[in-house]
């Protein structure tokens, strides 16, 4: 968001974390958006900074640091990684834009596979994950593997991943009439480490630079392949000299590939190919020509939700979550006693009366057995990995994934933010350090082996030292990888982080893979236990909270707005598909908007970006603002932000040939129930309003009394007291709502949700379930 707002670029933005294959992750996505006519340029690319201390300490509990601190990728005297830092990025455009526009062109991307490894640790990779993300890859460029001359491996340096990508590429050729070493392959992390999320970016401009110089590039610390790897007698050779990269054929562009693969199985191949300038005196063919501009788009199929669970508060459950949505019971509650013991003093005088109250989770309880974690594990991870399981786990189960067979052809994308219980290691480093300064600073007096026993001491009431698993426990990405594995999902599987936002934009990727054929079934979920007290005083400086112990949209009497905890799941799938399965159908995606355009120093996203994003969901589904009659508003009780939706609704809604009958759209905010959600709170919002459509019931706003803005008085909209039946005339079409979210770095997304008659019908029991 911060690159998108200093560059001003209004077309949306996120970041991933698909551990070390992000930065493909991100290319994928942003290949799909302009291949769609979504954007007309995207950055896309890696960037990585850890701290130090933490990936020294971290990949040392995990084993997989090199002692020698020398990376040599496939070599036998490999003996682990070595971490580097960086950030690169990639313009991209469509190519006949580019053509048209004349801009300088490196390479084609012709075909890139993402997947996820189905069975196996999260820490060890599989060759299935890795075959089968390779084999779309070449299966969407209509390549054979041999076709490529040079291949950019994820070459960690670590000897089980290094020895099961080349066993990996071994399986790949092996039905092909290859000739020894005919392939060149490499790692760029020999010479810079491994750039972690950034590391993809490094490989592809490598790549595209050995393109640039027509050049075989080098890979560094190579001297012979270990015992019995398929090196010694295969088709690959590992280039340790630059070489002249000759074409195949004068005609015929140069060909490579790109590798990233990273914890939780998570694997991104690649497919990059020369260009070269067309011939001017040679016209482009006029059947294309005319294709181009009289083939129609083909239709998108719709894509249903099937599956929903939530865990807010102290409503456990969808059950729970529904009876609160239509009845109007906010489970705004006291803060737990316990929850920030040590720090209240300090909180108070940050936040004095604000944080006393909000949806908090009080409990989390795991049964044993209930996921494929260790017990003795359990206590390690972070709270917002268990709660994702049981909120996914949910879910499966409500959409007929009983069980756990292989599901190849579905993927998870998870909405999260960062979590500072994250940080307490290196709180528990600092004090390690502090106690020694306070000994001198206090002249406390003591001596080496009562001041290393008080430091003990001080440590340990601190939190627990950094173990293994501890290292993957406080990795907020893994979650989706956790998600995969105890479910065997086989697609993509990778965390979105959008500020409130970061919920929707995993349904938005998760429709558009099941619109692509790319997926059959997608779990889409979002979780924050955001309530951490350094959380909310870092956020209460920028917009404070409320104080008045109620979250009031919209309302007169709103100072703000509360914190809320918990987690989302939804399953997807095509409609078509969900109908013939015999599926509940709670309502159909029927478009997503995005848009960008804050201010820097408010932080708010301005009325022209909210109806940009508002336009771009309706036109996305095509539907009419007239034809929407419940709007499910970002509503967060802080004034400022209220102000900026009020407005931007009566803008667009009252723009020339799109004005609704008055009072005709009603008006609602999950936030006066459950809070602000942090990066579950758009999502929330999507499965309120699916409720809505599913019971044809349009739910109250609780705690409303006097509009805060004028203009409420007037135009489309309305403030339901009550419940009441979504009354329509089938003349009108579907029943439709508008999902909305505005983030706190200046980002807006929209949501258009359809009901749907033709589902199957549900029994009085499943209505309220």
């Amino acid at each position: 968001a911060l690159l998108a707002r200093a560059l001003n670029l209004g077309g949306g933005s996120y970041t991933l974390d698909a551990a070390c294959a992000s930065s493909l992750f991100a290319v994928k996505l942003a290949c799909d958006a302009l291949q769609a006519q979504r954007a007309d340029a995207i950055l896309a690319g890696g960037v990585s900074r850890p701290d130090c201390l933490y990936t020294q300490v971290g990949f040392s509990q995990l084993r997989a640091l090199s002692p020698s601190g020398r990376c040599a990728p496939f070599d036998r005297s490999a003996d682990g990684l070595v971490v580097g830092e960086g950030a690169g990025i990639l313009v991209l455009k469509r190519l006949a834009d580019a053509l048209a526009q004349g801009d300088r062109i490196h390479a084609v991307i012709r075909g890139i596979g993402l997947s996820n490894d189905i069975d196996g640790s999260l820490l060890a990779p599989a060759s299935e994950g890795q075959l089968r993300a390779m084999q779309s890859a070449y299966a969407a460029a209509g390549w054979s593997p041999d076709a490529v001359d040079l291949i950019e491996c994820h070459g960690a340096g670590t000897p089980v991943g290094d020895a099961t990508e080349v066993r990996s590429l071994a399986s790949l050729w092996g039905g092909l009439a290859w000739q020894p070493q005919q392939c060149a392959i490499g790692s760029v992390k020999s010479m810079i480490g491994h750039l972690l999320t950034a590391a993809g970016a490094a490989g592809a401009i490598k790549t595209l630079l050995a393109f640039q110089h027509r050049t075989l590039p080098p890979s560094l610390h190579f001297n012979a392949a270990p015992a019995q790897s398929p090196l010694l007698d295969g088709p690959f050779r590992v280039q340790t000299d630059p070489a002249v990269w000759e074409r195949r054929a004068s005609d015929q562009p140069r060909r490579a590939a790109v590798s990233a693969f990273g914890f939780g199985g998570i694997n991104a191949h690649m497919l990059l190919e020369e260009f070269i300038e067309p011939d001017p005196a040679v016209p482009p063919p006029a059947r294309t020509a005319r294709a181009a501009v009289e083939t129609p788009a083909p239709a998108r199929p719709a894509v249903a939700i099937v599956g929903m669970q939530t865990f807010f508060g102290r409503l456990e459950g969808l059950r729970a979550f529904q009876e609160a949505v239509f009845t109007g019971g906010p489970a705004i509650a006291p803060r737990p006693p316990l929850r920030w013991k040590g720090a209240e003093a300090t909180a108070t005088e940050i936040l004095g009366n604000a944080g006393s109250r909000g949806a908090f989770l009080e409990t989390l309880t795991v049964g044993v057995g209930e996921f494929r974690i260790a017990p003795n594990e359990i206590a390690d991870l972070l709270p917002q990995q268990l709660l994702m399981l049981k909120a996914a786990a949910g879910a499966m189960q409500a959409s007929g994934f009983d069980g756990r067979p292989e599901q190849p052809r579905m993927g998870a994308v998870i909405g999260i933010d960062f979590d500072f219980a994250a940080t307490d290691f290196h709180l528990r480093w600092r004090l390690l350090q502090a106690a020694a300064a306070w000994n001198a600073r206090h002249r406390l007096g003591l001596d080496p082996q009562a001041l290393a026993r008080w430091q003990a001491d001080l440590a340990d009431a601190c939190g627990p030292p950094l173990t293994a698993v501890r290292t993957l426990g406080a990795l907020g990405g893994i979650v989706a990888s956790r998600v995969a594995r105890e479910f065997r999902l086989g697609g993509p599987t990778f965390t979105v982080s959008a500020e409130a936002a970061a919920g929707v934009r995993a349904l938005e990727i998760g429709v558009r893979a099941l619109q692509q054929g790319e997926l059959d079934a997608v779990l889409v979920g979002a979780v924050d236990i955001g309530a951490d007290v350094r959380n909310l005083a870092a956020r209460h400086g920028i917009r404070p909270l409320g104080a008045g112990g109620a979250v009031r949209p919209f309302d007169r009497g709103a100072d703000g707005t509360l914190p809320g905890e918990g987690a989302v799941a939804l399953v997807l799938k095509r409609l078509d598909q969900a109908l013939t399965d015999g599926n509940r159908v709670y309502a159909v995606v029927g478009g997503v908007g995005a848009a960008d355009g804050g201010a820097i120093p408010t932080g708010l996203p301005g009325e022209a970006a909210y109806c940009r994003s508002l336009g771009r969901a309706l036109s996305d589904g095509g539907a009419s603002p007239a034809s929407v009659s419940y709007l499910e508003a970002h509503g967060s009780g802080d004034p400022a932000e209220d102000g900026l939706e009020c407005a931007a609704l009566h803008r667009f809604f009252q723009q020339p040939g799109q004005a609704a009958a008055p009072a005709a759209c009603a008006v609602g905010s999950l936030k006066a129930i459950v809070g602000h959600t942090g990066a579950a709170a758009g999502l929330a919002g999507v499965v309120k309003a699916a409720l809505c459509l599913y019971h044809d019931m349009i739910p109250p706003l609780p705690g409303f009394s006097e509009p805060a803005d004028e203009r409420w008085h007037h135009g489309p909209f309305h403030f339901p007291a009550f419940p009441q039946y979504w009354v329509r005339d089938r003349r009108d079409g579907a029943r439709r709502a508008v999902v909305a979210t505005i983030t706190a770095d200046g980002g807006c997304m929209h949501v258009l949700l359809e009901g749907v008659e033709s589902a199957p019908a549900a029994t009085a029991y499943e209505k309220t379930d």
